[in-house]
């Protein structure tokens, strides 16, 4: 493992629509696609309701802003379960993906069902790097359960 591969830094995002829809299951997954490439965790961030299919969305915005205070001189990754896990719609995907690209990150899904849209995202998948669970992380993150 190189240097650069030590500083990954793991955002991992959510969103439940309904009531229905939990993101606990998808999180531990992501949770472990991190532990397996030794990546570090800084926290979760899970948007709920009409919240989760706005373009502007109160974790996702606080999740970008940890990743601009926390990721300075670390690679930054904004890792969730599939792509709908940030929109159905391609147009609002994109655009909200290109939030976690100006701030210097790249998101990464783990159910990789379409190609990602750069290069950048393709080397950020193959990453292997190392590192431990963080704290809390930042005052928007909702953590389920343990965090060290």
């Amino acid at each position: 493992m190189t240097n650069d591969e030590s500083k990954t830094l793991v955002f991992i995002y959510d969103r439940e629509v309904t009531e229905k829809d939990s993101a606990d299951e998808r999180i531990l997954t992501c949770r472990q696609y991190a532990c397996d490439r030794g990546w570090t965790v800084a926290g979760q961030w899970v948007d709920r309701g009409s919240n989760a299919v706005a373009l502007r969305r109160t974790f996702w915005n606080g999740m970008i802003a940890a990743m601009e205070h926390e990721g300075r001189g670390k690679r930054i990754v904004c890792l969730v379960a599939n792509w709908h896990r940030i929109a159905f719609d391609d147009a609002a995907r994109n655009t909200l993906r290109q939030t976690v690209s100006h701030v210097g990150g790249a998101c990464v899904a783990v159910d990789d069902e379409a190609v990602p849209s750069t290069p950048r995202d393709v080397a950020m998948r193959r990453l292997h790097a190392g590192g431990e669970q963080l704290g809390p992380g930042t005052t928007l993150v909702r953590h389920d359960g343990e965090t060290a």
